[in-house]
């Protein structure tokens, strides 16, 4: 493993305008790479003439695809000429004629997303591009940079670049969560993304909630927690999903950013993205964002977190697809005593002072939003989620020894854990069928020539030092989309445990990236503490992990002792294969039978074609052979 970088701690960044959430709208979601000054002047005119700037929406932002492939003499970016050919300036300028905030986009990379110029190692030179032109906000993606390079270093050398500008530009770290940002971009950018993009889609939504409900808690002014823009008016959520997607988002204090057209827009969805009450809520002064405090996997969730003034929001969600009462107790699970409820989107009032219990009949994928005033909390709401229905941490194992079977208990640690780091381009998703609701994906080189990492870290020997069996759950590679191809049988998996050798297991595919599989292999732990399993392949695509179980092995086995002679010496791996019947897949580290197996068929089939082929061949050589004879007699 290489040796961390180490990187200066900036200052926490706080100016005035970043104390609440950004609104504003962006233009990738609905347009992508299809802009130009006219969609952009457009958009502004109607941002101002439909009420969108009135209701709070002030940011206009540019996202990829304004840029072209190249750059001046002088390292100064060019615009695409035909996109916008009068140059970004006069289209800043008009934006901010409207009374909005023009935002732009790059990446800290060679490339941006979209295979544009982008901005590492020219950091400066684009600053001073941005503040010429009057940009008041960077999304900054993290598509195709150097390896070896952090994000922290990169998105620093930005930030510092911002700030000689002496311009207000809110700072949008956009790394989907890679080298666990809420750890370190709270002090480089007023917002930071959590979790891979959103899709226009309501599993996209519930995916995204898996992992941001595990750290909205860490956002907060000039610091925003972010789980991406918004696609209501995209035509795929239907009504009462997004006004489910919109209440979440306000409650969590998310940015809020459009990504609909704007000029053919429904009433009904444009009363839910201007509705002044769960706008007031998103931009309240406190800043504190609602916390995921009861999620039935698959059912239900309640969310609540407090607002000024003594108030508390409060979010009731039916994940359903059939309609459904959920219940909430203010005061028993929620810590508020007294005070009115009010309901934000239709406005039905409960009364809370002789009865703490709000139950509301929610439509499939729908909510409720209730304000709660009037009274006062008894307790903080600082830990995020209380999980039921969900499978505990401690697992029970039967193992059989020569003597008798034996109770075992077991560890599960969450591919997801916010313990573990992931680096490079792997990144948490959440994953409905997996076993916390989400699993890290794009292990491996998925991207040449950046590659994935996943590493478990402050692993517990639960019983002590000594040899384990390492249950992995895991799931066909996933990255933007599904890797490799028809051909592909295995996925490449390199295991490192603390300071130990490098170990390769070739985990069978399923070819179906929401299916689950299991392999087992053994390891050493030699710590009681603070153990690291890493997960990578600097080559090729790896699987998605979604968990792993450590269950002591039975010690008194001797078959593997030569490991700790190994380890002992500095020479050897501290993983090691199991027999054939303990790792559910005796192929996953042999080479020539598995190759002979996983290609059975197409070797059968390429045999035959050979050999038809030879016959072929001998026929045409037997019937030449006689006309050569017939013709010499």
């Amino acid at each position: 493993m290489s040796k961390p970088v180490c990187i200066a701690k900036a200052e926490p960044v706080l100016p005035s305008f970043a104390k609440t959430p950004p609104m504003g709208w962006n233009t990738w979601n609905k347009y992508g790479c299809v802009i130009d000054h006219n969609l952009i002047k457009q958009t502004a005119d109607t941002m101002v003439s439909e009420g969108y700037l009135a209701a709070g929406y002030e940011y206009l932002n540019l996202d990829d695809c304004w840029q072209s492939n190249n750059r001046s003499d002088n390292g100064t970016i060019v615009v695409d000429p035909f996109a916008f050919p009068f140059g970004i300036k006069p289209v800043a300028d008009y934006i901010h004629s409207k009374g909005l905030k023009f935002g732009i986009y790059s990446s800290a990379g060679r490339k941006t997303c979209a295979g544009r110029m982008a901005s590492l190692e020219y950091e400066e030179n684009d600053a001073i591009s941005y503040g010429e032109w009057g940009v008041d906000y960077l999304k900054y993606d993290n598509c195709n940079y150097d390896e070896g390079v952090p994000a922290p270093l990169r998105f620093q050398r930005m930030q510092n670049a911002l700030l000689h500008t002496r311009r207000d530009i809110f700072f949008s770290v956009c790394t989907w969560g890679v080298e666990n940002t809420w750890e370190w971009a709270p002090d480089v950018g007023h917002s930071f993304r959590t979790h891979d993009d959103i899709y226009n889609g309501w599993q996209s939504v519930v995916d995204i909630l898996q992992v941001h409900s595990q750290v909205a808690h860490l956002g907060g002014p000039g610091h925003w927690a972010d789980p991406d823009m918004l696609e209501i008016g995209n035509d795929e959520l239907s009504y009462d999903e997004s006004i489910t997607h919109f209440s979440l988002w306000s409650a969590m204090k998310a940015p809020l950013i459009l990504g609909n057209s704007l000029t053919n827009v429904s009433q009904e969805l444009f009363d839910i993205v201007t509705n002044r009450q769960v706008i007031a809520v998103n931009q309240d002064s406190l800043g504190k964002p609602a916390l995921r405090i009861i999620h039935i996997k698959d059912d239900q969730d309640i969310w609540a977190g407090p607002l000024s003034n003594n108030s508390m929001i409060v979010v009731l969600v039916n994940y359903k697809s059939h309609e459904q009462n959920v219940t909430v107790d203010v005061y028993s699970e929620l810590g508020y005593k007294g005070g009115y409820a009010r309901e934000l989107w239709i406005q039905h009032e409960v009364n809370l002072i002789n009865s703490s219990t709000i139950t509301q009949t929610l439509r499939p994928h729908a909510c409720a939003m209730y304000k709660i005033t009037d009274g006062y909390q008894t307790r903080n709401l600082t830990v995020p989620v209380t999980l039921k229905n969900d499978s505990s941490t401690y697992i029970t194992i039967e193992q059989n020894t020569a003597d008798a079977s034996v109770s075992l208990r077991a560890i599960r640690y969450e591919a997801e854990g916010l313990n573990n780091l992931v680096q490079g381009l792997a990144r948490r998703k959440g994953c409905e069928l997996c076993s916390g609701g989400a699993y890290v994906m794009a292990i491996g080189n998925v991207n040449r020539p950046q590659t994935g990492t996943l590493i478990y870290r402050n692993i517990t020997a639960s019983s002590g030092p000594g040899e384990y069996i390492m249950r992995i759950q895991y799931l066909d590679c996933f990255s933007w989309s599904t890797c490799g191809d028809f051909f592909t049988r295995r996925w490449n998996l390199r295991i490192r445990v603390n300071q130990g050798e490098p170990f390769w297991v070739y985990l069978k595919s399923k070819r179906n990236p929401t299916v689950t599989s299991d392999y087992s292999i053994g390891i050493v732990l030699d710590k009681d503490e603070n153990n690291e399993i890493i997960f990578d392949d600097p080559n090729a695509y790896g699987p998605s992990i979604d968990y792993i179980e450590l269950i002591p092995r039975n010690n008194d086995n001797n078959n593997f002792n030569n490991v700790h002679q190994r380890q002992q010496e500095g020479r050897g791996s501290n993983v090691f294969e199991l027999s054939f019947w303990e790792s559910g897949d005796p192929l996953a580290t042999t080479k020539l039978t598995r190759v002979l197996t996983d290609f059975f068929w197409e070797l059968l089939f390429i045999v035959i074609c050979c050999v038809l082929t030879l016959r072929v061949l001998l026929l045409i050589y037997k019937r030449k052979h006689r006309l050569s004879h017939y013709n010499q007699l």
